[in-house]
């Protein structure tokens, strides 16, 4: 078989619908290239493409200190990225440790965030038991979960909070996807872009799954080569994310607008929600 032949190939099996959470295999945030273009993305003050900006983050965790924690409360941030969440919970006197699986991102925040502990690790593997009292996922990166990793994290986490100890996090509502529809498109990156550091086109698609799940696939066309992305999302209502959650033994403490704690009004794009352990 000719390469011409297997490019052939791989690419019609690329543009082909994927099925509901399917996972490929080319690795994303820790891919070398990727994860510098992310750690710029979160760096960036002028765009909520990979953090929010600046102000908002503020008022985050000057928020979430209103929180019942005790005083010197332990908090876990899981998926913390550049550590700009945790050096922010760190300056308002918690005791911190972050955790993210991008070495990058993970060095970023070390050189810069001395009083916080820093885990270079995949928070599906954490492993603590009784030891914090508030663990927090901002930036709805629950949703990117499929749901057997949301089910292992929800337990994981549980086992690792003290008891009464508090999780929150954020997702997106069913409003994200209001008035989207499926698309295609393709861009030609002559000098590089995101996704690789050679000359490249990137294909991209986007699927819907009865308005609850999206898929964004990018295909990324080099000389020879043709590597493939799946990044899903997941939207929820209250009542389908206390399906999820309270079976674990989680009690519902509240429910936002937003990890600033604006009011809930039913017409927001994301939700921030409080459980306690029981």
């Amino acid at each position: 078989m000719f390469v011409g032949d297997i490019m052939y190939n791989k690419l019609c099996a690329y543009l082909k619908r994927p099925a509901l959470y399917e996972r490929t295999s080319e690795k994303l945030w820790t891919d070398r290239h990727i994860s510098a273009q992310m750690l710029e993305a979160h760096l960036d003050p002028n765009t909520d493409a990979a953090s929010r900006k600046p102000e908002f983050m503020d008022r985050s965790a000057d928020w979430i200190l209103t929180l019942p924690l005790p005083q010197g409360a332990r908090l876990l941030d899981i998926g913390c990225g550049p550590g700009l969440y945790a050096k922010r919970f760190a300056e308002r006197g918690l005791r911190v440790t972050g955790m993210d699986f991008s070495e990058r991102s993970i060095a970023y925040a070390k050189e810069r965030d001395p009083k916080s502990e820093y885990l270079l690790r995949d928070y599906l593997t954490l492993d603590f038991a009784n030891a914090f009292d508030i663990v927090t996922l901002i930036y709805c990166d629950y949703g990117a979960l499929i749901p057997e990793e949301r089910e292992a994290l929800l337990r994981r986490v549980y086992r690792a909070l003290k008891p009464g100890g508090l999780f929150l996090f954020d997702v997106f509502t069913p409003e994200q996807y209001a008035g989207r529809g499926e698309s295609a498109s393709w861009f030609v990156c002559e000098n590089g872009g995101f996704w690789s550091a050679k000359p490249h086109i990137c294909l991209k698609a986007e699927y819907f799954y009865d308005k609850t799940a999206a898929a964004s696939r990018y295909v990324v066309i080099e000389d020879v080569s043709a590597r493939c992305y799946n990044v899903w999302d997941t939207c929820f209502t209250r009542q389908s994310l206390q399906s999820e959650v309270l079976p674990i033994g989680f009690a519902e403490e509240g429910l936002y607008g937003d990890v600033t704690g604006k009011p809930y009004t039913g017409d927001s794009r994301t939700m921030c929600v409080i459980f306690s352990k029981k």
